[in-house]
C-alpha cells in the first residue's frame, strides 16, 4: 500500500467522522402551562440539543409540528422528524428517559451502518 492510498483512507475516515460530528440530533419537548405537572425533564437526555416549548406562547410551533396533545416529544435529525412520543388520554407521557435516549442512540448508530 503506498502513501497515497493511506492518505486517501485516512482522509475518508476523517471526513466521515466530521460528517457525523456535525449532524445534529435535537429533541423538542412541547407542553402547556396548564399541564406542567406532566412535564418531561429533557435535560437528562444525552447527545442532543434540547428545547422546551410552551405551546400557549408558541402557537406557530404547535401548528408547524402538528401538536395535538401535550406533552409531546419530537426527535429530529438534521431538522427532519425521526420519531415522536405523545401523551396518553390522561395527558401523561408513557415514554421513559430510556425509551427516548434509545431512539437518540439509534440515530447515531445508524450513521455507522
Amino acid at each position: 500500500m503506498n502513501i497515497t492510498n493511506v492518505l486517501y483512507i485516512l482522509l475518508s475516515i476523517f471526513f466521515f467522522c466530521i460528517g457525523i460530528a456535525f449532524s445534529q440530533v435535537s429533541v423538542i419537548h412541547f407542553n402547556s402551562d396548564w399541564n406542567s405537572d406532566n412535564s418531561f425533564d429533557i435535560s437528562v437526555l444525552d447527545d442532543c440539543e434540547k428545547s422546551d416549548v410552551v405551546i400557549c406562547h408558541n402557537a406557530e410551533l404547535q401548528d408547524k409540528h402538528h401538536i395535538k396533545s401535550v406533552p409531546t416529544i419530537i426527535i429530529f435529525d438534521n431538522g427532519n422528524e425521526i420519531t415522536r412520543f405523545e401523551a396518553n388520554i390522561m395527558m401523561e407521557l408513557n415514554a421513559t428517559k430510556e425509551d427516548i435516549q434509545s431512539e437518540i442512540d439509534k440515530i447515531y448508530l445508524a450513521k455507522f451502518e
